[in-house]
């Protein structure tokens, strides 16, 4: 099977395609921009194709199979034109090149942060769409929604993981790990008490595996997560537990924090500098956050390779690796300055 990775270069798509490219029924190709950053990209047989998706595509999925679309944009705040072109219209953009030329599968990757954040527990595929007011939140409900509109043209599944983290996540584990680590993430909102549902990177690409074999459940969305959510200090406490540090142990109010994130919005708008705390940031922690995969695992025969506290315990390896790296680079430039 020829498939086709977007996004390769991110955080889920390498992973995707190092996992993909082991198996040898596949043939792997990823697709990146010119002017990608590949540091992610280590491991594994493919092939690198590049373009962007913003462009007209002339034919780029011509002789692909499948194509697996994780390509996104995954900013919470900035240009709502900017999210809109990269989540929608790029991804609308790729599917028909792929209906023009034959593919057999599109699978797609949304998020379960279409559902919103008024509250989830054990919410199934059959709950209303209701996402954040960001346009982050909302155009990946919009995209569902257009996407499946070709689903008699094409073989359409869609993949909504949960709180994705694992190795080489800079953007959401790394600065929680960070907080522990340093001992600054002594408070949480609510004491940690609201669920959370976590999704190893490598769960979701056995999940996509499953979507490029499956022979039924076709123009439906699976939600994706390790299967077992937690409340968020039972997860920060695994991560206090692997590096021998103490976890959060007090409880902050939610409406202060809300008001402070709302105020640092607004101000931060006007000189075009994202804050550091954001009401999505907030809403998403401070509410409940969990998801059925029951749909996934009768009809993808999706079942989790990786409990929680194992992702866990390898991102944090990657972690300390990390952390080393960036402190040798930096004794490294500060010797060249003399």
């Amino acid at each position: 099977m020829k498939i086709l990775v977007t996004g390769a270069n991110g955080f889920v798509g390498s992973h995707l395609l190092k996992q993909l490219s082991e198996k040898r029924e596949y043939s792997i190709t990823g697709l990146v921009r010119e002017t990608s950053d590949l540091s992610r990209l280590s491991g594994g047989e493919y092939d690198l194709l590049r373009a962007s998706l913003d462009c007209p595509l002339y034919g780029i999925t011509k002789g692909f199979d499948a194509v697996v679309h994780t390509a996104a944009s995954t900013v919470r705040w900035g240009n709502d034109e900017s999210v809109y072109r990269t989540n929608v219209d790029a991804a609308i953009n790729i599917l028909k090149d792929s209906i023009q030329n034959g593919v057999k599968r599109f699978v797609h990757y949304s998020s379960t942060v279409v559902y919103g954040f008024s509250g989830n527990r054990e919410t199934d595929e059959d709950a209303a769409l209701s996402p954040f007011a960001t346009a982050y939140c909302r155009s990946k409900a919009i995209v569902e929604k257009e996407i499946l509109k070709y689903s008699n043209d094409i073989e359409i599944i869609i993949l909504r993981p949960s709180n994705i983290y694992g190795p080489m996540d800079t953007l959401f584990i790394y600065p929680i790990i960070w907080g522990v680590d340093k001992g600054i993430l002594r408070f949480f909102p609510k004491a940690g008490k609201t669920l959370t549902s976590p999704c190893y990177v490598r769960n979701i690409a056995f999940a996509t595996e499953r979507a490029l074999e499956t022979t039924e459940g076709f123009g439906e969305a699976y939600n994706i997560s390790d299967g077992s959510d937690m409340e968020w200090r039972e997860f920060l406490g695994i991560i206090a537990e692997v590096l021998g540090k103490r976890p959060p142990q007090r409880g902050m109010p939610v409406k202060p924090l809300l008001f402070l994130a709302h105020a640092l919005d607004r101000t931060n708008r006007l000189f075009g500098i994202r804050p550091f705390l954001t009401p999505h940031d907030i809403e998403h922690i401070a509410n409940d956050y969990s998801f059925s995969i029951e749909k996934a695992a009768r009809l993808l025969g999706y079942k989790p390779l990786y409990a929680t506290g194992e992702g866990i315990r390898e991102t944090i390896s990657w972690y300390i690796e990390y952390r080393q790296k960036r402190r040798r680079q930096k004794r490294r430039r500060q010797k060249c300055r003399f």
